[in-house]
């Protein structure tokens, strides 16, 4: 119980301090990640992203040291068979945000580079079509968390 309090505060704090771009018109909050137990194979990401600006903002790739290959990724549903598929850009309207979560849409970290670990962070950098490049990073938590954020 004591680990789970102090995983919790320092979710907190990290979660309270929003990252931004230089222009402030993306604001990235959020964004984490869930411990692998190897360094082989892949990884989703999560975060929430929010346009302040007044003209809507298309992030056209992603990347990232700890991955070879770094993809949005959304879910639908064919003939009641869930699959995933990939987003080649993502348009977040004016005003608007994308919230990116277990179940739904989320950032695809593919054949990575190593063992992502509880307590650790990384950096996954979001490029849009105006050639805007905004650093992110992303909070690595306990695997015994996933349990809470999936139901």
């Amino acid at each position: 119980m004591k680990i789970f309090l102090k995983l919790l505060l320092l979710l907190l704090v990290f979660f309270s301090t929003p990252l931004k771009t230089s222009h402030h018109e993306l604001v990235f909050h959020g964004a984490y990640a869930f411990e692998t137990f190897s360094s082989k194979g892949a990884a989703a990401t999560y975060v929430s992203i929010f346009n302040n600006s007044k003209k809507d903002i298309i992030i056209k790739s992603l990347s990232s040291e700890i991955a070879k290959i770094v993809e949005i990724h959304d879910i639908i549903i064919e003939n009641e068979i869930v699959k995933m598929q990939k987003v080649d850009k993502l348009l977040v309207k004016a005003k608007e945000a994308v919230y990116m979560q277990p179940g739904g849409m989320h950032i695809m970290l593919m054949g990575l580079n190593e063992k992502l670990n509880d307590g650790s962070s990384f950096s996954i950098f979001f490029l849009t079509e105006s050639d805007i490049s905004t650093e992110v990073k992303v909070m690595v938590l306990n695997s015994r968390l996933k349990e809470n954020f999936i139901n």
